[in-house]
């Protein structure tokens, strides 16, 4: 049996950003630090699982580079307590300030934020979006990093193409489509909570029947959208004060794989 944790939207910030646009009280980013706590303490002690993974966002951006960086840093040295392998995505808060990925793939011990793994019998795809400066950093960064970069997507095709395994699909933005209907972020742009090219995609996926699931993060809600055969389940944000009741939803999910199918479990860290 594989057993994998993911979980996603930490939004770590050790203070609240007063000038980057977020509506701050739907995410308690007070509570980031021991939500976190709590869950590597669960998944060394208690879980102890073959792999962890994170869908990106891993803070709340101050969209100020230097201090954005400096959170990083800070919060990925946390993540370094995690006793599996863990990797991450990376997503449009922690890319929003930045000049290039480049910078987040040098703290994260990553030669490409596009890349996989193979996990007791799983193909693990962990697919990053680059940053596009000839877009804005409005709306929490996302029109400048909401796109799969050409070559990605070239590599990906590649990559699932010579593999053999049965195979997990990781990434920030939302694959399927979703019209966000009652959505608290993106039901006036549903736009914004997808990838820019989630089509291109979706083509290489229809007809890879080595394809158990696609996971993302970034909604900051949880819920199973089916096209093509394919799951797609959408994880929603650690912090997300998700009923306004001042409690963050510390959501993440225990996947187990006997080799036939995917059981996948939703949980909640309550502190």
């Amino acid at each position: 049996m594989t057993k994998i944790i993911i979980f996603s939207d930490l939004h770590y910030a050790p203070e609240k950003p007063i000038h980057n646009g977020s509506t701050i009280d739907r995410k308690l980013m007070e509570q980031a630090e021991p939500i976190l706590d709590t869950l590597i303490d669960k998944i060394n002690n208690q879980i102890k699982p073959d792999l962890v993974i994170n869908l990106g966002d891993l803070i709340e951006d101050f969209n100020d580079h230097d201090k954005d960086l400096m959170n990083l840093n800070y919060i990925w040295n946390k993540l370094k307590n995690i006793e599996s392998p863990f990797y991450s995505c990376i997503g449009n808060h922690d890319l929003r300030s930045m000049s290039s990925r480049n910078e987040i793939e040098k703290i994260m011990n990553y030669k490409h934020s596009t890349f996989s793994v193979n996990i007791k019998g799983i193909h693990i795809v962990i697919l990053g979006t680059y940053v596009n400066n000839e877009l804005d950093a409005s709306d929490g960064g996302i029109p400048k990093t909401q796109f799969v970069s050409d070559e990605d997507i070239k590599w990906l095709e590649n990559d699932l193409n010579k593999n053999e395994l049965p195979t997990i699909i990781c990434t920030h933005y939302g694959i399927a489509e979703d019209d966000m209907k009652h959505n608290w972020w993106f039901e006036t742009n549903p736009e914004h909570a997808l990838l820019g090219n989630r089509k291109k995609l979706k083509n290489i996926f229809k007809n890879n029947k080595k394809i158990l699931a696609v996971f993302s993060g970034h909604q900051h809600w949880t819920k199973t959208i089916i096209e093509n055969e394919i799951p797609y389940y959408i994880i929603g944000s650690l912090t997300e004060n998700i009923n306004d009741d001042g409690i963050p939803d510390g959501v993440y999910f225990i996947l187990e794989f006997d080799g036939i199918q995917l059981k996948i479990t939703e949980k909640h860290i309550r502190l």
